[in-house]
């Protein structure tokens, strides 16, 4: 367990689920509210949750299973029995238009102001509603004049001059004092309280935004716009466990995002558990959360799985479809990622996903300026994008841009400072500078919010090997494979350490395992540094025959292809030499009392190959005259011995005639 992992399961901070038909009716009353004021994500949000009840009189399959979660133990009284299905609402549950608390003579300039506002003229919605007082109308002049300013500062963008941003800061601060005196005459309701929040943000008034959106909250639980805004300024642990948050059902879906965004991932699997067991099994959103917490366990199949049925379930949704296609680039799977990518672009070209996803593309196509464009093209839809920050660092770190690199890793972890690829991108960087003291700490940090990943650890004993530790380097590698090694990167540092330190037997053990279970079929340069080590290793023991085999391994890498061909000649050289000392070691009446079926063909072969290699030898020698003597010796000397074994041979062939 992590160093920050809270101690916390769904009974310490879950909340009971009432009755579907009691959270229907809530559902059904928020989502008319949400949508009078203009809140149309949280409106979709409840949506997607009412669609998600076990409504109607259709019996359903029984409660999902999320795959590889141990089940917590939970208390008596949040073990809430499945309810009994009930009827679909009739629609005379649902508000209309008369229904609405507005009085009759802001009517038409509601109406009127929210068509103007579902358009986006959010200034010409202002314009209609000044003269309104009634809390829906005066919600949605306030939010549309927050959105008008909001979005024109993002659409200029750089361009911005510091008038421009003197303007907008002075268009927030009327905003906040106007809606802190409707608060304090209590004129207001939870929603214009959270509209408060959302100005105190922009303002950087971090700690009063908090105060507003939990009253918020507290007065309206289902508007889901602020649990998020909440969820965005929690950005430490620790906070979130001192959150004082209303005893509402809808706190377990907000405990469950945290969770997920904190990589708390044993406690957010617990707790959606939990919420498909009250009746939410069918909820995309849950069902899109378990997906990406896979994702972060690094169970890739099961991640790509679940994201495959999301697909199937709605086609059209593009909400997390950029985790599926990091999925999809790390497994490099080409066609899929480039049909998500067609598929992707045919829904809705301009959102920040869709960017995402045709970076990811081109960047497996190894074209990596077209993908740095598409994540400039998300981070300028949403600057707090966080995926686009990260993989914008790996694609300067592609093109070897190591300033922007670290400028583009360290805007991601300002975004969120939980973002573990963030902190080992950073590592990766610093030591591909030689900074290893800075890439040590970077790696640490990422080790702390991944424990239990063998990449972080590995990562640490890398460093430390190349900071000359020893000692930790190798208690790294060996915790690192204790953590599954799933890359079997512990398993080839650890024996090339084992080399570092002089210990053979154990590096040559580490090897032979290493290409057991890494399997032939990936040509890596970690695999013929492997084959060079046994081939060297055998030759010292006189092991010939393996030494030969690892030898002609190595001849299909370019980088041991020379040294290899090298390694082949001293091979077959030692080998005659020992042949030949043996035969003349032996006395005359042991080779006679020998079986007659010795293989005559083998030395003749072998001198064969010794004759080809000799020749290239030789001409190489010619062109080198420092070396001639030398070589001369040796040749005159290993022709002494050829012909002392031929006399030998010839012998005993007379005396078997």
């Amino acid at each position: 367990m992590s160093n920050y992992a809270m101690d916390v399961d769904v009974a310490k901070v879950g909340c009971p689920v009432p009755k579907m038909d009691e959270v229907k009716k809530e559902l059904l009353i928020s989502m008319n509210e949400l949508y009078a004021r203009g809140l149309k994500t949280s409106c979709q949000w409840s949506s997607d949750l009412l669609l998600s009840l076990e409504v109607g009189n259709n019996p359903k399959p029984l409660t999902k299973k999320i795959e590889g979660y141990k089940r917590p133990k939970i208390t008596r009284s949040l073990l809430t029995p499945v309810p009994k299905r009930m009827l679909v609402a009739k629609s005379t549950d649902l508000y209309s238009i008369d229904q609405l608390p507005i009085p009759y003579k802001e009517m038409e300039f509601y109406l009127h102001a929210r068509t103007c506002y579902n358009a986006k003229e959010y200034q010409r919605a202002s314009f209609w509603l000044k003269n309104c007082s009634s809390k829906i109308p005066l919600f949605l002049k306030m939010y549309s004049d927050y959105l008008a300013a909001d979005s024109n500062i993002k659409n200029i963008g750089s361009e911005a001059t510091p008038s421009m941003f003197k303007e907008y800061r002075n268009l927030l601060n009327y905003l906040s004092q106007l809606l802190e005196s409707i608060r304090q005459k209590k004129k207001g309701d939870g929603y214009l309280t959270y509209l408060l929040g959302v100005v105190y943000v922009k303002l950087e008034q971090y700690e009063a935004a908090v105060k507003m959106l939990v009253e918020s909250i507290n007065e309206v639980p289902l508007n889901w716009h602020a649990w998020m805004q909440l969820g965005d300024l929690i950005v430490d642990r620790v906070k979130l466990s001192k959150l004082e948050l209303p005893n509402h059902w809808m706190k377990n879906f907000f405990y469950c995002q945290k969770y997920l965004d904190l990589q708390l991932n044993e406690q957010m699997l617990g707790m959606t558990q939990y919420l498909f067991n009250c009746g939410f099994s069918d909820s995309i959103f849950l069902q899109s959360r378990v997906a990406v917490c896979y994702h972060n366990k690094r169970y890739i199949e099961i991640a790509v799985q679940k994201f495959q049925e999301l697909i199937e379930i709605e086609p059209c949704r593009l909400e997390n479809m950029d985790t599926y296609s990091n999925l999809l680039y790390v497994q490099h799977q080409r066609v899929e990622l480039a049909y998500l990518a067609q598929r992707a672009v045919k829904i809705d070209k301009y959102r920040v996903e869709t960017c995402c996803i045709l970076g990811n593309y081109y960047s497996l196509h190894g074209e990596h300026q077209k993908a740095m464009r598409y994540f400039h093209r998300a981070l300028k839809l949403n600057p707090l994008y966080l995926a686009a920050w990260t993989l914008l660092g790996q694609e300067y770190m592609e093109l070897k841009n190591s300033n922007d690199a670290i400028q583009s890793y360290s805007k991601a972890l300002e975004i969120n400072k939980y973002e573990y690829r963030a902190w080992y991108g950073l590592g990766q960087t610093y030591e591909i500078l030689g900074m290893f003291k800075h890439s040590l700490y970077f790696f640490k940090q990422a080790q702390l919010l991944r424990p239990f990943d063998s990449r972080m650890i590995i990562a640490v004993g890398n460093v430390y090997e190349k900071l000359g530790n020893i000692d930790m380097a190798f208690q790294s590698y060996l915790k690192g494979r204790a953590m599954g090694d799933d890359e079997k990167l512990g398993l080839i540092y650890l024996a090339k350490l084992y080399v570092v330190i002089n210990r053979p037997n154990d590096a040559a053990k580490m090897f032979l395992e290493y290409i057991e279970e890494h399997g032939l079929d990936e040509q890596t340069r970690d695999h013929s540094y492997a084959y060079m080590f046994l081939a060297n290793y055998n030759l010292n023991r006189m092991n010939y025959d393996q030494a030969f085999h690892y030898a002609q391994k190595c001849l299909n890498y370019a980088e041991t292809k020379e040294e290899a061909k090298a390694l082949l000649k001293t091979i077959v050289h030692e080998r005659i030499h020992m042949e030949i000392d043996n035969l003349l070691s032996t006395p005359m009446s042991e080779k006679q009392s020998k079986d007659k079926d010795y293989d005559k063909e083998e030395m003749p072969r072998q001198l064969e190959l010794l004759s080809l290699t000799q020749k290239n030898e030789m001409n190489q020698n010619e062109e080198d005259d420092d070396d001639d003597d030398d070589n001369s010796d040796e040749e005159e000397q290993l022709c002494n011995k050829i012909t002392m074994y031929m006399e030998i041979v010839d012998e005993e062939l007379y005396m078997e005639r």
